[in-house]
């Protein structure tokens, strides 16, 4: 019975550590729905889809209801000296330059690019996320790194002292080696620090998540492999797609300021019932109690260059955006070639410094069984300390540099979001 108490209670403890164990997925999960700048860029998208309903309403009658009253010192024939006029009016524009047209689908257009500018901060945050998840990582890494130094350099002192207690080592020797020691405990202050900084940092993409109950979990290497990239599939970025959108946009609205050149036509309907004053008693003569339709075209022949103006307006906001499109396919093509560049350093830097960690590993032990044997001395095992440290740094940089550079990759490409 105590047997599978234990084992309950192991289990218990290990489904307790796991549910606040936070990996790269479900950071990035976390992220998508709880980052700032997204939620911001979705408000966006929700006040373009706005828009678009309230740009429909120029394609609905409009109805109008009214009420005037009026008092004279002195009536008027026909008229009464107090009296109040109640009317309702349904009018609807037939024709206006095809403005109403024009000013919709740039609506639709800017909602479309709202859309893509959504999706694309999406992708940055799924970037930063893992930038800022690769980098703590990291930063744990380099506080790991300083701390086996740092109790290398204290067994070090140890023997140093033994050593110099039983006169084998001068004094300054110990000395150097305990300088080296207080160097290396400042490097793990200072790791811890980074550290800190670094969880802030990735709790701030999160949303301002809390995690200092959380646990970081390494990187599972069986999901971040390279994918198939296709340059050609550069076209299809969401930020080029927004852009395009905003040229449709812009366009249509070049139209709109065309519409004055244009009659504009409306039809309307109204009752007008009139009244004795404030009162109910409606005015004895009927006839002046009115149903009228109408049909008005008006067109303003000049005024003052606006239209002209706001034509030139709309087509140099064209151009610029056109420049503002064809400096984004340069610069991501750029990004594309810096990304497979850094790729291709990364992996090649990682191979080197696999070889170059195994080679500190192994100068170190051959120096501590020298300097153990009284042969080597406290600066050639120093020296052995350093290397081996500056060794496991640039591995762990060049480890985390290849994962990096293939999230940088999976975000030209837009691979992570559907």
């Amino acid at each position: 019975m105590k047997k599978i108490k234990f084992i309950t209670l192991s289990l218990a403890a290990f489904l307790a550590v796991n549910l606040n164990a936070l990996n790269l997925d479900s950071a990035v999960d976390i992220a998508l729905k709880k980052n700032y700048d997204i939620e911001g860029k979705n408000y966006d998208y929700v006040e373009s889809l706005e828009n678009v309903r309230a740009n429909n309403s120029n394609y609905l009658p409009k109805l109008d209801a009214s009420y005037g009253y009026t008092n004279t010192d002195k009536a008027n024939v026909g008229f009464e000296s107090d009296e109040a006029t109640a009317a309702i009016a349904l009018s609807y524009n037939l024709f206006n330059g095809f403005k109403d047209i024009a000013v919709k689908e740039s609506s639709v257009y800017l909602s479309e690019s709202s859309l893509y500018s959504l999706k694309a901060t999406k992708q940055d945050i799924v970037l930063n996320t893992k930038t800022a998840y690769i980098n703590y990582l990291d930063k744990q890494n380099a506080l790991e790194t300083y701390e086996s130094a740092y109790k290398l350099f204290q067994e070090q002192y140890e023997d140093s002292k033994n050593k110099y207690d039983q006169g084998i080592i001068a004094r300054n020797d110990l000395l150097q080696v305990q300088v080296n020691m207080s160097s290396s405990k400042q490097n793990v202050v200072k790791a811890q620090g980074d550290l800190k900084v670094a969880k802030f940092e990735l709790s701030n993409i999160l949303g301002g998540m809390d995690l200092s109950n959380e646990t970081i979990e390494k990187l599972d290497e069986a999901k971040l492999k390279l994918s198939n990239y296709d340059e050609t599939m550069l076209e299809n970025r969401s930020e080029i797609q927004a852009l395009k959108m905003n040229l449709n946009s812009i366009k249509e609205l070049e139209k709109s300021a065309k519409a004055g050149f244009y009659p504009k036509v409306d039809a309307s309907i109204s009752h007008n019932e009139y009244y004795d004053g404030f009162s109910n008693d409606r005015i004895k003569n009927q006839e002046e109690n009115q149903n009228i339709a109408k049909v008005t075209a008006t067109w303003n022949l000049y005024n003052g260059g606006y239209d002209d103006s706001q034509t030139v307006i709309y087509k140099t906001k064209y151009l610029s955006s056109t420049s503002l499109l064809n400096k984004t396919k340069l610069d991501i093509k750029l990004q594309y070639e810096n990304a497979k560049s850094n790729l291709q350093v990364s992996l090649d830097n990682l191979e080197t410094a696999k070889l170059a960690l195994l080679q500190a590993q192994e100068n170190y032990e051959i120096v501590k069984n020298r300097f153990d044997e009284g042969i080597s001395t406290s600066t050639d095992l120093t020296d052995a300390n350093y290397l081996l440290t500056q060794s496991k740094q640039g591995y762990n940089r060049a480890y985390f540099d290849k994962y990096l550079a293939i999230a940088t990759l999976d975000r030209i490409f837009e691979k992570d979001i559907n």
